[in-house]
């Protein structure tokens, strides 16, 4: 989540109308997208969300994203969640955020032509929850099929390119 909202803390007004990486969304668009994702997560916790949307958008992702972080750690990990479309896994929830934080963390800065900052840790680390996440059968829906990039690039490139993205290493 910080990575992401350092991201958006960089987006100017004249970012918003940018074409994200993302097929059909500009920067601002996008912003709502992810905002809707987090709150979707949080509506099937049971958490309410409280959208100014005239906010700075990092300031709306730490208002929406915060209570439903909080909620994690009061029921934990373990069963499932009833997400509305299915019934999934708890972990599985929690993967989602981190994919998604990160991923559209990389498509703001792709859009605005920034480098996105990110320890090779992280990047690792939310390749592999993306790899238990998305499944066969969510390509082509939420996520392009996997691109090409070089055995050796580096993890978020590797993340980017599962995730359906084409990365300048490709």
């Amino acid at each position: 989540m910080a990575i992401a909202q350092r991201t958006l803390a960089s987006l100017t007004p004249s970012d918003m109308d940018l074409q994200t990486p993302c097929e059909d969304f500009t920067v601002s668009a996008l912003i709502e997208h992810l905002i809707g994702s987090v709150a979707g997560i949080g509506k099937a916790l049971g958490v309410a969300l409280n959208d100014d949307v005239s906010a700075a958008p990092e300031k709306r992702l730490a208002d929406a994203a915060q209570p439903i972080l909080e909620a994690f750690v009061a029921r934990g990990l373990e069963g499932t969640i009833n997400m509305g479309f299915a019934e999934l896994p708890a972990p599985t929830v929690a993967n989602i955020l981190n994919l998604e934080f990160l991923a559209h963390a990389w498509d703001f800065a792709a859009a605005t032509s920034r480098t996105l900052e990110v320890s090779s840790v992280l990047s690792e680390y939310v390749l592999g929850l993306a790899r238990n996440t998305i499944v066969p059968s969510m390509r082509g829906r939420s996520f392009a099929e996997e691109t090409l990039v070089e055995e050796s690039a580096d993890s978020l490139d590797r993340l980017v390119a599962f995730t359906g993205r084409q990365t300048v290493n490709a």
